[in-house]
Formats: structure tokens, C-alpha cells, sequence
């Protein structure tokens, strides 16, 4: 009699251990309360998450307190006017990253005779985003619609988990880093000036005659500034007009005849084919070409909407 008996008795603890796991794992990895907690980090607070998401304060807050009581921490402290994420919230905000790229990963393996689809965070240049990617951009769109591109302009270099962004394109030399990375292309660099400065200044013969314009710099990176040429020992050194700090605002004042000053090819070469701006010297300018590349962090890496968005970068790029 026992023979018969055993495997319904096996079965039925069998079952309950495994209803009581699936419980566990329902409760440890509640997506939603995971994602609601990332999203408060990255948003600042919960006024500016809840905005983005479509929902009310009081239902991130409640999302927060579940995993606060679940994990029995102290994720974010909160006042009136501000959060603060705990050390203990930090480990936990990084393993939440962690877990939500895997299921998307996941989700991606399950849908990938679909089209890519789901949000793709770029942080790019400013010229580059105005001269490149915006004239582009409705291709893509066109091309992959259920891609939602999220773009952050900044000329500085950042962190890209500190950023929140999926990709960074960089240009230049690229740091050491463990990040992966895919080239792009490459651009020249050319000198230029608007034609109406050049008619009250001078139009220059030779390299060295630029010393008698003037140059509107880069406060940064002050290499950029230099004026090397093919056949001369030292730089050129040409007085400043103006300076500043964003590369698209140089470009205005150039076409705005305020001096010289020298560009990426990308960030110029319409002004050049259309006679905006006159390029002077071409082919003496020593400066290397600029390298371009996309950078992306392993984690990432498996998404297939990432990897349709870098060969299009490619494509548009000439790398």
C-alpha cells in the first residue's frame, strides 16, 4: 500500500516547496518596486519620477517601502525637499540595475524575431548631436519606431552609469577604461574664417600671415587653440577675439565674422559647401584626424536595440 502512496506524498511537498519558492522569488524581485526605486535615484526624487512615469508620488513611495521592509534596510532618506540615498541603498540601487538589464536582456532573447524595441539612453556632444545625429535622426526613427532614443548633450566627458546613458559618443582619444567601445570614423580638422571677416581683415597668403587676425578660442581643450602648418618649426600665434566654452557657440561667432578659429570637419562642412565660411590653407593644417567612437558598458552590451543603434552610428559616421 505504502508504494502507491509515496509518490503523491512526494508530490504534494514537492509542490508546496516549490509554490513557496515561487513566492519568495515574487517577492525578492518585484520588477516594478526595483524599477520605481532606480527611477526615484535617477530622476532626483520622487516628484520628478513620478512625472516621468505617469504615476503618483505616494505609489513610488509605496514601491520604495516594500523593498525597504523586504530587505529590512533603509534605501533613501527623505526630506522635504531632497533624497539621499543610504550606502546600503547605493549596493542595492546597483544590484537593481543589474537585475532589470537581465530581464530585459531576457525579454530580448524571448521577442528577437520582433522588431528592437524599448528605451536607448545617448549621451553625445553637442555638435556632434546638432550636426550629425539630428539631421539623421528621422531615418532611424523611420527605420526602428519602437526605439524611443533618450539624448543628453554635454561637451564634457562623463561617467556613463553616473549619466544613466546606454551609449556615449566620444571624440578624441579615448581614456583606459573597461567599457566597451566601437569606432565610428574619423574627422579632419580645418581652419576656417567667414568670408566677410576676411574682406576687412585680410584675406591671409600664408600661414604666417594669420598672425594679423584675431581667433575665436575653445576654453577647452585649450590644444585646439594651436595652429600648426606643414614647413614651420613652431605655431602660429594668433591673437584672441573671444573665448568659450561650447564648440556650437565658437561656430556662431565665426559666422559672425569675429576671427578664425579651427573645427571638426562634421561641425563645418555645410558652411563650407554653401560659402558661409571659407576654409584657409587646406591641406597644411597639421592636427591628426579626430577620432569618433561609441562607448557602452557589458552589461548592456546583449540589447538588441543598442546593437541596431551602433551600426546605424557607424553607417552615418563613415566608420
Amino acid at each position: 500500500m505504502s508504494t502507491p502512496y509515496m509518490p503523491v506524498v512526494i508530490y504534494c511537498e514537492n509542490r508546496q516547496v516549490w509554490n513557496e519558492s515561487l513566492q519568495k522569488l515574487h517577492e525578492l524581485l518585484r520588477m516594478g518596486d526595483l524599477a520605481a526605486f532606480v527611477g526615484i535615484v535617477d530622476g532626483g526624487g520622487f516628484a520628478e519620477s513620478a512625472r516621468r512615469r505617469g504615476v503618483s508620488a505616494s505609489t513610488l513611495s509605496r514601491s520604495v517601502t516594500r523593498l525597504e521592509e523586504q530587505l529590512k534596510v533603509t534605501l533613501l532618506r527623505r526630506t522635504t525637499r531632497s533624497i539621499e540615498i543610504t550606502p546600503e541603498g547605493a549596493a542595492v540601487l546597483a544590484e537593481a540595475r543589474e537585475i532589470l538589464d537581465r530581464s530585459e536582456a531576457l525579454q530580448e532573447i524571448a521577442t528577437s524575431g520582433q522588431a528592437p524595441a524599448g528605451p536607448l539612453r545617448v549621451n553625445a556632444p553637442v555638435p556632434y548631436v546638432l550636426h550629425v545625429l539630428a539631421p539623421r535622426l528621422a531615418e532611424f526613427h523611420a527605420e526602428y519606431p519602437d526605439i524611443h532614443l533618450s539624448i543628453d548633450m554635454t561637451d564634457s566627458l562623463v561617467d556613463l552609469i553616473g549619466s544613466h546613458a546606454d551609449v556615449a559618443i566620444r571624440l578624441g582619444q579615448l581614456p583606459d577604461s573597461d567599457m566597451l567601445h566601437r569606432p565610428l570614423g574619423r574627422t579632419a580638422w580645418k581652419l576656417v574664417a567667414a568670408p566677410d571677416y576676411l574682406d576687412r581683415n585680410g584675406w591671409p597668403k600664408t600661414p604666417t600671415d594669420l598672425a594679423r587676425l584675431e581667433q575665436v578660442r575653445f576654453a577647452a581643450p585649450d590644444h585646439i587653440n594651436t595652429l600648426r602648418f606643414a614647413g614651420l618649426a613652431t605655431p602660429v600665434s594668433v591673437q584672441p577675439s573671444l573665448t568659450a566654452g561650447n564648440g556650437e557657440a565658437v561656430r556662431q561667432m565665426v559666422l559672425g565674422g569675429l576671427g578664425i578659429a579651427r573645427f571638426s570637419d562634421f561641425m563645418i562642412a555645410d558652411d563650407i559647401q554653401d560659402g558661409r565660411l571659407i576654409e584657409l590653407f587646406p591641406g597644411q593644417l597639421e592636427a591628426a584626424p579626430l577620432n569618433i567612437s561609441a562607448l557602452y558598458l557589458t552589461r548592456v552590451s546583449g540589447l538588441r536595440r543598442l546593437g541596431v543603434f551602433l551600426d546605424w552610428l557607424g553607417n552615418i559616421s563613415g566608420g
